[in-house]
């Protein structure tokens, strides 16, 4: 069982005690010193109105030198010549001088402060008793509303704590029973709410990696299975069956191998890219790169455009060129055409080829891993769905992207694009 004073409701509830006690004290303070001073600023009020009264008698004549009230307050006449006694400890005294039949003399009142003082420590202890239970109670409507408030934090917390359980799913711990869990979000528009809805996107995010990763582990082993089948195949041949080893299984053996070993490059390179690894830039010429990867696809692309030095890793753009430029030449009836090309921000590559084409509406497949084209485009002779993946990832881990559309030779037209550094694109802003 949690300890409710512990962390964040904890801190808040001793605060809130701390600060209401320490503030109910200042404010008891100051009213029982105004209660005070206004109760004896009513006895002093009380004394001189019996001064008043004794002074009018004084000077009528009839004698009188001393007046005393059922309150409790006593007055009398001193001549101004004798010295006046101070008052006792629980007494107020209030003197005023006066002359009366050409005598000076002095009115001196008092009244007992016992009732006042009675008061005063009855207040005083009414204080303690109030002081305290009232920063009790404010502490715990404090620890009230903080535990309502950050409910959610804890279903967050609870939550949390799933990802990545294991599990058969049937209980808490289950990863199938809180794949599609989400935190509630309250209607609260506050910093609760924004955690809330973040802590959510998140879990989307984790969810639909998940599903990728699932999804890239099922097709890698079905890629890497379908070579291994085939070279088992040929050697049961051989061992089982008695085949000749000639030249020709010699062939079709080392041609299963280097089959495989792409497979096993083009993953490393793409778990290589999704790690998002310090890239070895320096500024090369995007032409340059193109027409050296176009010199190693047969029949020779055409190559042609502008020449622009960008910040690059050479080996990695040199890989998704040469991916690029080879799509095309399998797909193409005759003609594959590059061409590297700056706007405002961006340098292109464009590689069109005249075969069937793919819909541009299918844009985002064709760049996924695994991915195969369209029927007209599918016989892709052993091709992964991997090349133009990768080409994808070269991209974006240099902060560019992809694209496809109709080419004007008839086909498709497959493109890269890298960001234009600032200064080349003011002048081509310029020109």
């Amino acid at each position: 069982m949690r300890n409710p004073l512990v962390g964040i409701r904890g801190r808040v509830t001793f605060t809130v005690l701390a600060v209401t006690a320490a503030l109910y004290s200042l404010l008891g303070t100051i009213g029982f010193v105004q209660i005070a001073d206004s109760g004896r600023d009513a006895i002093r009020e009380r004394i001189a109105e019996v001064l008043d009264d004794l002074d009018a008698a004084a000077r009528s004549g009839s004698g009188t030198v001393s007046l005393s009230t059922a309150d409790g307050v006593d007055a009398r006449v001193v001549d101004a010549t004798v010295a006046v006694a101070p008052p006792a400890s629980d007494e107020l005294q209030v003197e005023r001088p006066s002359e009366i039949g050409g005598r000076a003399v002095v009115l001196v009142g008092t009244s007992s402060q016992a009732r006042l003082t009675d008061s005063l420590r009855s207040l005083y202890r009414g204080l303690w008793i109030a002081i305290p239970l009232a920063a009790i109670v404010s502490a715990l409507m404090a620890g009230l509303a903080t535990r309502r408030a950050l409910r959610p934090v804890g279903a967050i917390t609870d939550l949390a704590a799933t990802i990545g359980g294991t599990g058969d799913g049937s209980g808490a711990g289950g990863s199938a029973t809180r794949a599609g869990a989400r935190v509630p979000v309250p209607d609260t528009g506050d910093e609760i709410q924004r955690l809330a809805v973040t802590v959510n996107e998140m879990l989307d995010r984790i969810e639909a990696g998940r599903a990728a990763q699932r999804q890239f582990t099922s097709d890698a082993a079905h890629e890497l299975r379908t070579p291994l089948m085939a070279l088992q195949g040929e050697l049961e041949l051989v061992g089982n069956h008695g085949a000749s080893v000639d030249d020709e299984l010699l062939a079709r053996l080392d041609a299963l191998c280097h089959r495989l070993g792409d497979r096993i490059d083009d993953l490393v390179l793409l778990s290589t890219l999704d790690e998002q690894r310090p890239l070895a830039l320096a500024p090369e010429s995007l032409l340059s790169i193109v027409r050296d990867e176009a010199a190693t696809v047969a029949p020779a692309a055409v190559v042609d455009g502008d020449d622009h030095s960008v910040a690059l890793d050479r080996a990695l753009v040199a890989r998704a060129a040469r991916n690029l430029l080879a799509n095309a030449r399998r797909h193409a009836a005759g003609e594959v055409h590059a061409t590297v090309e700056a706007d405002r921000e961006r340098l292109w590559l464009l590689v069109d080829d005249d075969g069937p084409g793919v819909d541009p509406a299918s844009g985002d497949d064709v760049f996924r891993r695994f991915s195969r084209l369209d029927e007209a485009r599918s016989s892709d002779r052993g091709g992964a769905g991997l090349g133009l993946a990768i080409v994808a990832s070269v991209a974006a881990s240099h902060d560019g992207g992809v694209a496809l559309a109709r080419s004007p030779l008839g086909g498709a037209r497959l493109s890269l694009w890298l960001p234009m550094p600032a200064a080349d694109v003011r002048q081509h802003g310029g020109d």
